[in-house]
């Protein structure tokens, strides 16, 4: 596979013992490890498990030791992730930041102490054999904080260092092309005009939009200004503040009400699909971020919903509670499950004669259940 993000051929004879990724786009990253993700598993078997540690709650030595172990299930392939937390500015006594070198310290110090460094230098001195680390650190980092520096120094022939950048207008829309080449589809320069101007420069909501347009446009090859405005509209008004709305309260009542509507509009029970799974999706990613403290629970918010803003009083304290009350409520495994399901409605839709409806109002049933079982136990 060809990463831009590396600018090479990526292949298994060829990979790294590391990759270590810096700076403010880390989406770039977490692309790169799913492209890495759906290389190995290729070979690996479907069932191929993705290794993530993050160090505010793990040890360099802990994870040293995973990538040294046999591979889960005899795998031929090992893929760890390991996750820096976002360095946070703080104040000192008088009030003003603290300056850029003393926070480096305090970082380096906290998460690559010289007892890590040793255990690292000794690892990537003989590192296990179809074993790769993508170490990911994100926010504001200098070329010189401590971490960057130490990887850096480590063998060019196991470990490539790469700063993620915001891309700019011009590298988004080349982004976009590639991403869209991806789904079976092109992009025309209106098209690509117009997203950015919808999504600004945040690459996950464009890559969430790019695959909503996929299924929008079905069998169509090329996307145009005319269907973004389109899908943009049914975006901005039921399936934005309707179906999120089932979605967080569980209402099945609702559900039925709402799927009615959307069917009786003529809408394409796929689009319905896609907005579902990119609901349940960015709930999954959320959980990342909380556990990575990558982002605070603002943050996370104003990604996923721009569009309703804290002067917007009740509806933003509505939103807000019932998102996060999935997140914090619904495990990583029920999330999966849940996906598992409506992946398994979308196959059904496309490829049997049963009711598209009835199929998603099901859906919704399980989901509604799942949803009043957590809510018992957590009472309980």
């Amino acid at each position: 596979m060809y990463s831009p993000l590396v600018g090479a051929e990526v292949r298994e004879d060829g990979l790294l013992a590391c990759y270590f990724f810096y700076g403010e786009e880390t989406f770039l990253a977490d692309e790169f490890v799913g492209q890495l993700r759906d290389m190995l598993a290729a070979s690996s078997g479907e069932d191929f498990r993705v290794d993530r540690f993050y160090l505010d709650e793990s040890r360099w030595m802990d994870i040293i030791d995973a990538a040294r172990s046999v591979p889960f299930l005899f795998h031929p392939w090992r893929l760890l992730v390991v996750g820096v937390p976002e360095k946070r500015a703080t104040s000192d006594r008088s009030g003003g930041k603290r300056g850029e070198s003393e926070g480096e310290v305090e970082k380096g110090a906290k998460f690559l102490s010289e007892a890590d460094q040793k255990i690292i230098r000794g690892y990537f001195a003989d590192p296990a054999a179809r074993t790769t680390i993508v170490v990911i650190m994100p926010g504001k980092v200098r070329k010189n904080d401590s971490i960057v520096r130490f990887f850096s120094s480590l063998p060019r022939n196991s470990v490539l260092v790469k700063e993620v950048k915001r891309l700019n207008p011009r590298e988004i829309k080349s982004w976009a092309d590639r991403t869209a080449q991806t789904l079976g589809k092109s992009l025309s320069e209106g098209a690509k005009d117009r997203l950015h101007e919808i999504l600004g420069s945040d690459l996950r909501l464009l890559s969430n939009e790019l695959e909503k347009l996929a299924i929008f446009v079905g069998d169509k090859r090329g996307i145009d200004e005319d269907d973004v405005n389109q899908a943009t509209a049914w975006l901005r008004s039921y399936e934005t503040y309707e179906l999120d709305d089932v979605l967080t309260t569980a209402d099945f009542e609702k559900g039925v009400a709402v799927l009615g509507h959307l069917f009786s509009e003529g809408e394409k029970p796929e689009l319905i699909v896609g907005r579902l799974t990119s609901f349940f999706k960015n709930v999954l990613m959320a959980q990342t971020w909380l556990r990575e403290k990558s982002k605070t629970r603002d943050e996370i918010f104003q990604d996923f919903f721009p569009y309703i803003q804290k002067f917007h009083s009740g509806l933003y304290d509505r939103k807000y509670g019932g998102f996060f009350a999935i997140v914090d409520g619904l495990t990583r495994s029920d999330l999966n499950s849940v996906l598992r399901k409506l992946q398994k409605a979308d196959v059904k839709i496309k490829t049997t004669d049963s009711d598209k409806r009835t199929v998603l109002e099901v859906f919704l049933k399980e989901y509604c259940l799942l949803r009043d079982r957590k809510k018992a136990t957590s009472r309980g």
